[in-house]
């Protein structure tokens, strides 16, 4: 599979396993199609493809307003998502490659685990849990590509970052 293609619909994301750096990324029929690698404490991730080739890496950047970008090793970037201050679901900034953007919304009043995302011409995908809210890995997900206006690599990107989100959001509320 080429992750730079336009794809269309489910990729499976099960959450990191305690103690291990890395989770699959995996298509209905249980083939992986590439690897998340966590650096949990940085809020960093790489993107390895099916052979462990490195193909982006998110290196966040800001203190106050952090910014997100996923790039790949040539410097591209692929995705840059830039939370919203009050709501940083909702009021997300997300710019894709070649100059198009996407809206986040988050579709659960009470959890930060269930997203749809569009464009101006209407819903592309959504992303939605495989496990319970208090799970030992909650933040296993499934991402579904409605129309092939995203790569896979750009989907498996923007499904990391608001996972990287989500987790700092709830750190800081645990924190607070």
């Amino acid at each position: 599979m080429q992750l730079e293609a336009p794809f269309t619909g489910t990729l499976h994301m099960p959450d990191k396993e305690f103690r291990v750096q890395g989770s699959p990324v995996l298509l209905p029929d249980g083939q992986a199609v590439a690897t998340i690698l966590w650096h949990t404490w940085a809020e960093r991730f790489e993107v390895l493809d099916a052979v462990g080739a490195l193909v982006a890496e998110c290196r966040p950047h800001g203190f106050f307003r952090r910014r997100y970008p996923v790039m790949t090793p040539d410097g591209r970037e692929v995705v840059a998502v830039r939370p919203g201050g009050w709501r940083p679901f909702n009021g997300a900034e997300v710019a894709l490659a070649r100059g198009r953007s996407l809206t986040i919304r988050q579709v659960s009043a009470w959890s930060d685990r269930t997203f749809e995302f569009g464009d101006t011409v209407g819903l592309v995908g959504r992303i939605t849990p495989t496990t319970r809210a208090f799970s030992f890995r909650p933040d296993s997900y499934a991402v579904e590509l409605l129309r092939p206006e995203l790569s896979a690599l750009e989907a498996i990107s923007l499904a990391q970052t608001l996972r990287v989100i989500a987790r700092h959001q709830r750190a800081a509320g645990a924190a607070a």
